[in-house]
């Protein structure tokens, strides 16, 4: 088994040049990969975590020092409580593997081995096949998961269960047994009990086939997601629409979610048909809210995800002393004279009627110009503003709800007339 393993990371370009920190939870898998990796002559860090679920759990932690000892390598414990708060398994996972990454910096490495096995690579393609994913989560646990700064291996997913019992039985290795890996509470545990054995009896190639099912998708999914990765970096996290439509439908629903993804978004199935249609089709819809406050927003020939702006004030009054900022954007504020790198218009104080009103734009709004009259809404459509800037531009009124200003696009007539006469300017600095 272990030249096997020794071949199946040569297989999978897996260079192994530093210390590994290894996931040794004290059951039969993680005890025999600490094992095969040791015997393979690797350089090694126990890192034992006690989640304390169990009254066992004080024995297996000392169980695992005893065992770090005897290899006469370093042995890490993580001391874990769940606060009862948050979720139990996301809360457990997180600490976990922040627990393993900050060692990898102790140990200046990069390297972390878990015990994952072809028995949990079939259990996790049924779960996903039955929770719906995308071709990469179909394709259940990845061999390497590298985010450019930690590599996450597992170099037993080559080996079944049975094997993992087998070699620890011939080396007479002591491994502990978690119970509620027996309870169907559980659906990982439901489908190791009741559904790997009817498909085990169909077929004498069962893991085998799991094996090479999940290579394909991989194999599949990173072509694709190499090509994802380079549109959305050409379009700066935008989808061109004219050229995403063009793309083939493996390729467009990947890109939608990588974008998900960048942007921290759950995604399902029918979240990215959902997606795939509103870009294909024009119906007149201009956005799709999504998880978190964000839009999935259509804008002329493109789309992006925005967070929306929850603390966004409707109106902000200003008088001659104050200093207003308007949605954590914009300062407004009155000067004599003009500010370098800020932007303004000219007022006539005696003309002024204060105070000024600064807001987004309203229905109806419009603006009296040089030429006449025009609305508002109109103005931003000849301007081709994306919906962002139509939201969030600021409009400036005099107490009689005259718009004076369009910041940064249009002045009314009532400015231009101030102009000839003015004494005080009106302010506005964006803050970066």
């Amino acid at each position: 088994m272990e030249n096997r393993i020794k071949d199946f990371l040569k297989l999978n370009n897996i260079i192994i040049d530093k210390k590994i920190i290894v996931a040794v939870s004290g059951g039969v898998d993680s005890i025999c990969l600490i094992h095969i990796l040791k015997n393979l002559g690797y350089d090694l860090v126990l890192a034992h975590v006690n989640h304390n679920f169990r009254e066992e759990s004080k024995i297996e932690e000392k169980e695992m020092e005893k065992l770090a000892k005897s290899l006469n390598i370093p042995f890490e414990l993580l001391d874990y409580h769940y606060d009862g708060i948050s979720n139990e398994h996301a809360d457990g996972h997180e600490k976990r593997y922040l627990f393993f990454r900050s060692l990898c910096n102790k140990y200046n490495t990069n390297l972390i081995a878990t015990a994952h096995h072809l028995d949990d690579q079939a259990e996790t393609i049924i779960m996903k096949i039955l929770e719906g994913s995308n071709l990469y989560g179909y394709g259940g646990i990845s061999i390497v998961n590298d985010d450019g700064l930690f590599k996450i291996i597992r170099p037993l997913l080559c080996v079944s269960k049975e094997e993992l019992y087998n070699y620890a039985k011939t080396n007479n290795l002591k491994y502990f047994e978690d119970y509620t890996n027996d309870l169907n509470i559980y659906e990982r545990n439901r489908i190791r009990h009741n559904v790997i054995p009817l498909l085990k009896n169909e077929t004498n190639d069962f893991y085998k086939k799991i094996y090479e099912y999940s290579n394909i998708l991989k194999e599949s999914f990173d072509f694709i997601r190499n090509i994802s990765k380079e549109y959305l970096l050409k379009n700066e996290n935008k989808i061109n629409i004219k050229e995403f439509n063009e793309l083939n439908i493996a390729v467009k629903k990947d890109i939608i979610s990588l974008l998900l993804e960048n942007n921290n978004i759950r995604k399902n199935y029918d979240l990215i048909n959902q997606i795939v249609i509103f870009l294909t089709s024009d119906n007149g819809n201009k956005e799709i809210k999504l998880e978190n406050n964000n839009l999935l927003i259509r804008s002329y020939n493109y789309a992006y995800i925005k967070k929306i702006d929850t603390n966004i004030i409707e109106d902000v009054l200003l008088d001659l002393n104050d200093i207003k900022i308007f949605n954590n954007k914009y300062k407004f504020y009155f000067e004599k004279t003009p500010v370098n790198n800020a932007k303004y218009i000219k007022l006539c104080y005696n003309k002024l009627k204060l105070p000024l009103k600064i807001r987004i734009k309203k229905d109806g709004d419009f603006i009296n110009t040089l030429i006449g009259s025009k609305k508002i809404s109109r103005l931003f459509i000849d301007l081709k503003l994306d919906k962002e800037k139509r939201q969030n531009t600021p409009i400036i009124l005099d107490n009689d709800n005259n718009v004076l200003w369009v910041y940064d696009y249009i002045k009314s007539k009532e400015v231009f007339e101030h102009k000839n006469n003015f004494d005080i300017c009106l302010i506005c600095e964006e803050i970066k």
